[in-house]
Order: C-alpha cells, then structure tokens, then sequence
C-alpha cells in the first residue's frame, strides 16, 4: 500500500481514559504497524509521564450520557486544522482492543471515501434498530440489510470532515426539535451509511468482536471489551 498518514481517534473522560494504556499499545502493535499513526486523545483527565511523540492531548469536558457520545463529531472536529493534516481518519471507541494485526489493505481502499463496520448483532439479518420518528435527522425509511456499530468507522480525510460537519448539524437540528436519535451517534452514521452506501468499505463483524458474546463465529481481530455499562454512563 502507499504510504500514508493515519488520525487515530479516542474520546474517553472520566474513567474511559483508563483504556487509553492498552489501547495504545495494541494499536501500536497491530493496527496497521507499517503506517505512520497519530492519536488524538480528547480527555478530561491526564495522562502520566512524558508522552510519545505521536499522542496529541487534547482536553475536553465531561459531559453526561448520551451527550458525550451524540456529540462525538462536534468534539473531533475541534481539532480539524491539526486532522487536515492526515490522509485518513479512524475512531475507535476508548473500550476497543485490537485483538490481531490489521494491515492497511483491510481498512483503506482507494476507491472508497469511508468505512463502517457491521454490527455483530444484526449482521445480515435486517434487524438493526434503525431511528424510525420521522421528526428526527437521523430517520431511515425503508427495509435495511446492513446496520452499522458507531464503535469504529472513518475515512478519507477530506471526505469524513465534510461527513462529521453534516452529521453534527443533523445532532444540532435535533436538539433544537428536542429529539435525540435512539442510538445517538450510531443512528446518524447509520442513516449517513445508507445514504452513501457505494463509498463505504464495511468491514464485518470481526472488527468489533463483542467480548461478552464470545461464541459469535467471528475472527476476534478488534474486540469490543466487556464492562458494566451503567458505571461509565454517569
């Protein structure tokens, strides 16, 4: 593969920032170790010790659930000046470990400006709980084969900035209706996805592995770890 410039992106405040040391070093090690890799931590909190060259730090407020997850574009691009600098953007969420090495041929085709990955729950099935209020930006129509997981996706640079522009706007026109997607971000994106399915690589579900359902018949290449979930939503 050409070379390339990655934007890794981890929003953990609060107790999420104690993810931050393995997924750090798994990332490192596997995820795509050939490429040159930035990560941009946006945290309430610090980091011990001098940090490596390639961990910008970036702070932000704690805000509660479901507003620190729904406004996760608003929150990357405050750094849009820096990530212009990037060929390609990727967000994992603070509670993912890369599990096997990635190379960069599994995430990165030219010939697309995005990248997905589907949900492990609904994979194929038609399932997915899709925004269905009408009042609502992120509302999808229609029947749905493929439903996405907010836990990893990216792109192209110069085409998933204009994409978090869009989407925050649609979070914003929500609000100002008092309406807050059922799945928050992941709703957004999954109407995004579907509205530009042909750009979109969708990775399967081995990419967001659930730890707590360990006998899906999926590869384990990036888990999504296990946790109490009512603990960290505070």
């Amino acid at each position: 593969m050409r070379s390339a410039k990655v934007a890794i992106i981890f929003i953990g405040t609060n107790r999420y920032l104690n993810f931050f040391p393995s997924y750090y070093e798994t990332c490192e090690e596997k995820l795509f170790p050939s490429l040159e890799k930035q990560y941009f931590v946006f945290t309430d909190g610090e980091l011990d010790g001098d940090l490596p060259s390639n961990i910008t730090l970036l702070k932000i407020p704690h805000k509660e659930w479901p507003s620190i997850t729904l406004e996760r574009f608003h929150t990357i691009l405050l750094a849009q000046e820096d990530l212009e600098e990037y060929d390609w953007l990727v967000f994992l969420d603070a509670d993912m470990r890369v599990n096997q090495e990635i190379s960069p041929e599994e995430f990165f085709k030219w010939d697309k400006d995005f990248i997905a990955v589907h949900h492990p729950c609904h994979y194929n099935t038609g399932t997915g709980t899709f925004e269905r209020r009408l009042e609502s930006e992120a509302c999808v129509t229609g029947d749905q084969l493929s439903y996405y997981q907010g836990c990893l996706w990216g792109g192209k640079i110069k085409s998933v900035i204009p994409m978090m522009k869009l989407l925050r706007e649609r979070v914003d026109n929500d609000y100002k209706n008092d309406i807050i997607a059922i799945w928050h971000d992941e709703s957004h994106l999954n109407k995004f996805f579907i509205e530009n399915q042909d750009r979109v690589n969708a990775l399967p579900p081995d990419y967001a592995f659930p730890e707590c359902f360990p006998n899906y018949p999926y590869q384990q290449k990036i888990i999504h770890l296990a946790k109490d979930n009512s603990s960290y939503q505070v």
